[in-house]
């Protein structure tokens, strides 16, 4: 028996052991496909993706840039924003972004029928030539770093590797509409390395996409536009996009209180000239608009001929209140000192005549005269707390007497005048700040 063993191993039946031990190693896969069941399948297309692998990348340099028919690829590009942040004081904009890069490789195709109808496969990017992209006017040191995601490898020869990227960049920024601001800014993304480079990666879509970008706080995205710039020793394609700030907070924060500042401003006038809570109220609003133009001198950087409108029609208000506190000063003192001489001739006829009337002082002298009568009017009102005087019944409202008027009358006729002015001050303010609303566009 053991003889007979022997004679099989070492003699003619050798070959057929070998033969046999083969047949039982090797898998199911060599079954025809109708009669292979679900496990073979798996089991057969990882060995067409092992073997397409092999395929592709036999003898293949990471270090040598693709050629297609003897040139080197074209490097399509393209932007899809996700986000996009603004910051105003350092002159930067900040993308949060997908980097879409495709380029061709006639070395890197094959017939999707030899492969299981594989038409697509996903390698990680390690392994492959990656074009050096470079954002040229880069605002922050880690600008260059891009995501390692898988690039997709198509049957034709196609590559394309969409990194996530947040570029920071310098942006030119003009203020001067602020807050209703729109701010044009670039992105100049190219490669030192490679001159053949284009803005578009997928022509039934565009360059730049931020139709899913997502909302913003403050910014939105209006427009955007692509161009390609060749230089002597590099290009790069340049991502133009408009971004129009979201104002509706800056309304309710800013204006509302600039038009009650304003108000309040115009309402001193109508205040009877005796009053010095008049300059009382200019104080709390010349404190009001320092504090103001603080909040801004924080929020806004500091630029050179682009000072916001809104900055120069606060400063401005401030200089008006300035000027106001002033005449106010004048009036309550022509309405208040004991008077001594009498008012010209010339500015009681205007006063008493149509420069009166326009200045609706003929009711107020009318509203005089009848309290006059009545014992408790205004003439009564100035005997009590300007001066102390000997009682005289001198009507005041005679501005022509054939003797010298009375302390009263004399007194009413400059607080006649101090209220004109009064008037006059507040037609002329008017019209100040409408032309300063108009031209800063407030």
């Amino acid at each position: 028996m053991s003889y007979a063993i022997k004679a099989l191993i070492s003699g003619r039946g050798l070959p057929f052991l070998l033969v046999g031990l083969l047949l039982i190693s090797v898998p199911s896969t060599i079954s025809k496909p109708d009669e292979a069941d679900g496990n073979d399948r798996k089991v057969a297309n990882v060995s067409t993706l092992d073997r397409l692998h092999l395929n592709l990348f036999m003898n293949y340099d990471t270090n040598a840039q693709p050629t297609v028919q003897g040139k080197p690829t074209n490097i399509n590009l393209g932007l899809s924003v996700n986000y996009l942040d603004i910051d105003e004081l350092n002159s930067k904009i900040t993308l949060h972004c997908w980097l879409s890069a495709s380029w061709m490789d006639e070395l890197r195709s094959w017939n999707p029928l030899d492969y299981d109808n594989i038409t697509k496969v996903h390698v990680p990017a390690s392994q492959l030539w990656k074009p050096e992209i470079t954002l040229f006017n880069a605002a922050a040191d880690d600008n260059n770093y891009l995501a390692e995601t898988q690039v997709i490898i198509s049957h034709d020869g196609k590559l394309l590797w969409v990194p996530t990227a947040v570029y920071t960049a310098y942006c030119n920024l003009n203020m001067l509409n602020w807050p209703y601001d729109v701010q044009t800014c670039k992105l100049k993304i190219g490669t030192w390395s490679q001159s053949h480079i284009e803005a578009a990666y997928d022509k039934r879509r565009p360059a730049l996409d931020y139709d899913e970008m997502v909302q913003s706080t403050e910014w939105d995205i209006v427009s955007g536009k692509t161009k390609f710039v060749r230089q002597d020793h590099y290009n790069y394609v340049e991502f133009t996009f408009k971004a129009e700030r979201r104002s509706s907070m800056y309304t309710a924060v800013i204006y509302t209180p600039a038009s009650c500042i304003v108000i309040l401003a115009l309402s001193t006038f109508w205040l009877p000239p005796q009053m010095g809570e008049k300059i009382l109220l200019n104080g709390i609003l010349i404190v009001l608009i320092a504090a103001f133009l603080m909040y801004f001198a924080q929020l806004l950087p500091v630029l050179a001929g682009n000072t916001p409108l809104v900055v120069i029609f606060y400063s401005s208000s401030l200089l008006i209140l300035s000027i106001s506190t002033i005449i106010e000063v004048v009036v309550l003192y022509l309405a208040t000192a004991q008077h001594k001489r009498r008012l010209p001739d010339c500015l009681k006829r205007l006063l008493h005549g149509k420069l009166g009337t326009w200045l609706l002082l003929s009711h107020f002298t009318s509203e005089a005269e009848t309290q006059s009568r009545q014992g408790n009017g205004i003439v009564k009102e100035l005997d009590d707390q300007l001066y102390d005087g000997p009682d005289d019944l001198t009507n005041p409202l005679d501005i022509n007497p054939s003797e010298e008027p009375s302390a009263r009358a004399l007194q009413f006729d400059w607080m006649l005048l101090a209220t004109a002015v009064d008037r006059i001050c507040f037609i002329t303010f008017s019209v100040v700040f409408i032309v300063l609303s108009i031209v800063y566009a407030i």
